[in-house]
């Protein structure tokens, strides 16, 4: 699942859950992780925290 389709669909609690698993199946992906960070960082933009 890559970052973009993230943004376009922005079901970001799929997105969240599959990036988990994954990073259960390798946790030592920096990819993975930086995905996850950036998913973070979406959530909050949308729903309005700073």
């Amino acid at each position: 699942l890559k970052m973009k389709d993230v943004e376009h669909f922005g079901d970001y609690a799929t997105a969240r859950t599959y990036y988990q698993q994954a990073l259960l199946l390798n946790p030592t992906s920096k990819l993975l992780k930086e995905n996850l960070a950036k998913l973070d960082r979406l959530e909050k933009k949308t729903s309005g925290a700073t």
